[in-house]
């Protein structure tokens, strides 16, 4: 009988022993396995004419159209404009720092779209092939990951005419604001292989 209860003790014993052991080693290969993984963010960068627009707001900076304009008064005295001026604008539009690919979206706020703005566009084109009217005032574009490993800009140019028949005071160029004239509107975001539908209106 004795024999008996010393075996049941060895057995308690060795179970006792493999039960601690499996634990110890599960909990080991939890410690070694378990941990955070850390991986970069990939970002939208972009610019236009040298100036990084992805946080500048939703407005082009002034500057930028200011620093790319050409003006042509015939009729009017430099730096100022009045009906009859016309002009064109130059925007270079730079992909190259970013790390996903691109869709981007201009508007173009003229007299047709807004009646208390004084200017007209007239043509936008751009040597993006991508680059289409997708609203009565909107044009899109994309940059691939593709475009943006082999170096591709989009060359945009916009013109635009004083064709406002009243008699006001010539407006100088100086005065860094285009509030009166037009507005330039640029909008950015992950191009996910989304369909771009061209503009259908008149």
């Amino acid at each position: 009988m004795k024999k008996k209860y010393v075996f049941i003790l060895l057995l308690l014993l060795v179970g006792c022993f493999f039960y601690l052991s499996s634990k110890a080693t599960y909990t080991s290969y939890e410690s070694n396995t378990t941990g955070k993984v850390n991986a970069n963010t990939a970002g939208i960068h972009l610019s236009i004419n040298g100036f990084d627009v992805m946080n500048s707001g939703d407005v082009l900076d002034n500057r930028i159209i200011l620093e790319n304009t050409t003006w042509e008064s015939t009729h009017t005295r430099e730096e100022k404009i009045s009906p009859g001026s016309s002009g064109t604008i130059d925007l270079e539009v730079d992909p190259s720092l970013s790390e996903v690919a691109i869709l981007y979206e201009f508007r173009f706020v003229d007299k047709v779209i807004d009646n208390e703005k004084l200017l007209n566009f007239g043509s936008i084109v751009s040597d993006d092939t991508s680059f289409v009217r997708t609203g009565i005032d909107t044009y899109t574009g994309v940059f691939t990951l593709d475009d943006i490993s082999d170096g591709k800009k989009a060359n945009i140019q916009v013109d635009f005419y004083f064709d406002y028949l009243n008699d006001i005071e010539g407006i100088t160029e100086d005065n860094q604001t285009f509030d009166d004239l037009f507005e330039i509107h640029f909008h950015a975001i992950q191009y996910r292989g989304e369909e771009i539908v061209p503009y259908s209106g008149g």
